[in-house]
């Protein structure tokens, strides 16, 4: 052998002796060609995939032979040596080599048969300014994510899970999964449809779950999901709307677009929802929350001469946070549920506020004064009242008790105080008599002098009188009591 053909043999050896990946798609097809150039057809082909034959030409004029499951569905071009299998599958992998006039090619074609790419599922995990996007499919596939600014070529960054913030410069997102032959994406997402990713609804209220999909025709078949559960289907566009379980009699769903609307809400209904449009099941899901109004909160505190802790409470479910003002500015938010209230703080006012997703409640605002005017009490206030109150409070029975003492002594026949006056009037037979006053007992009475007896006469003051009853008997004997004050 010359130089020249042995320079030309290793140039061959070193180029065949790198193996080729090749790629076929399942249901599909692939033609694995020998790299040499042939100046005329060979005389002999052998195709063998591991150590198995595969296709066999013997001679020229003798038809080709195939073997095994590739008979019937694999071709051999007898000028070439090209080697076509139609029908692929995953069983198709491995290694195939040829021979070409009894020479073995060094260079081996590794065949991988690979499925479609899936379409890909979308997850998110939200907070309220960042959420991370998670694009799922199967394990032999490639994940990137497609980026876009508005009016852009998309970026594409490789990674399986993507951060997104609200006020981010991306407005579009969009997940791409790869295979060797194929890749499919999901649909774009804008940012606003990746912050919707929980919907709430109010309890007693209703909700419009909307697929994010734009239709250009009204649908043939929707299905909405509750979990695995059917919420709503419609077969057939001339077909009347069936709903399932207890979502019957308060649920609407619209056949133009697909929205299902929910109404009475209450917890039973929080989970998540999905729809099939066409048969074609949408990857975004809608999460339904179902919360009561928030409740009015309740603070107590607890206080020293120059502090004081305000808690504010509500239900497990609430976010609590404290409004704090200065004078003429604007309340400042802070999301604690207690909050220290120095004496002399610079803010003046305080308010809690209590929130869920649809709707809050604050408390009355209260003043620094308000918050300290129950701590202006000494130390031992406590002490004193418990001693002061006793007191007061047998005080006020000796003067209840003296009051109604007195009443009894004033009012009761025989024990009038002096000075008091008696009137008595006599209703005679033809008229009412003149009024007589008797001082009975009583200072116009000069000192040592009895008190006369009423006489036997005409005088009244003996008759009984019609509202006082008789008065009271005069002494059994006059003239004893009149000799004692003289004798006095």
């Amino acid at each position: 052998m010359t130089g020249g053909g042995v320079v030309v043999l290793l140039t061959v050896l070193l180029v065949h002796h790198c193996s080729a990946q090749e790629y076929g798609k399942t249901g599909g097809s692939i033609t694995l060609t020998p790299r040499i150039k042939l100046s005329t057809p060979p005389n002999t082909i052998l195709w063998k995939w591991g150590t198995k034959k595969v296709a066999e030409k013997d001679s020229p004029d003798l038809p080709t032979d195939y073997y095994g499951w590739f008979q019937g569905r694999t071709t051999l071009d007898d000028n070439t040596g090209s080697l076509t299998i139609y029908r692929l599958s995953s069983g198709d992998d491995g290694d195939y080599s040829v021979e070409i006039n009894g020479q073995l090619k060094v260079d081996k074609y590794h065949l991988i048969v690979k499925d479609d790419a899936t379409i890909p599922e979308i997850s998110k995990d939200c907070s309220a300014t960042e959420c991370t996007l998670k694009c799922s499919g199967s394990a032999d596939e490639n994940v990137s994510w497609l980026k876009m600014k508005n009016g852009n070529n998309p970026e594409e960054e490789a990674v399986p899970t993507l951060k997104v913030v609200e006020n981010g410069e991306f407005t579009k997102f969009q997940c791409k999964l790869s295979k060797p032959l194929s890749y499919k994406t999901s649909k774009i997402m804008t940012l606003q449809e990746i912050f919707q990713a929980q919907e709430y609804g109010k309890t007693g209220g209703s909700i419009t779950l909307t697929p994010r999909i734009k239709l250009s025709t009204p649908p043939n078949t929707i299905l909405w999901k509750w979990g695995t559960k059917k919420v709503a289907e419609k077969d057939r566009p001339d077909l009347p709307t069936d709903y399932y379980g207890w979502f019957q009699g308060r649920t609407t769903l619209d056949d133009n677009t697909g929205s299902l609307t929910i109404y009475r809400l209450s917890s039973g209904d929080d989970g998540d929802y999905s729809v099939e449009i066409n048969g074609q099941l949408k990857v975004d899901k809608y999460q339904l929350i179902v919360k009561d109004d928030a409740t009015i909160p309740e603070i107590s505190k607890n206080c020293s001469a120059t502090e004081c802790t305000l808690k504010c409470s509500g239900s497990a479910d609430e976010n609590v946070s404290w409004l704090k003002m200065k004078n003429g500015n604007n309340p400042e938010e802070e999301a604690v549920p207690t909050l220290k209230v120095y004496k002399n703080s610079t803010f003046t006012k305080f308010q809690c506020k209590l929130s869920k997703p649809l709707s809050y409640k604050t408390s009355a605002i209260m003043t620094l004064q308000e918050i300290f005017q129950e701590s202006n009490l000494p130390n031992n206030s406590g002490l004193i009242i418990g001693i002061i109150l006793p007191i007061v409070a047998v005080l006020v029975c000796v003067a209840v008790f003296g009051y109604f003492k007195g009443w009894y002594k004033r009012f009761l026949p025989g024990q009038r105080d002096s000075g008091t006056t008696t009137i008595y009037s006599t209703v005679g037979s033809t008229g009412l008599n003149t009024t007589q006053s008797n001082n009975i007992e009583g200072d116009a009475t000069p000192q040592g002098s009895a008190a006369a007896p009423p006489s036997n006469g005409s005088n009244n003051a003996n008759e009984s009188h019609p509202l006082t009853g008789p008065p009271a008997a005069p002494p059994s004997n006059a003239s004893n009591n009149v000799k004692e004050d003289e004798a006095a």
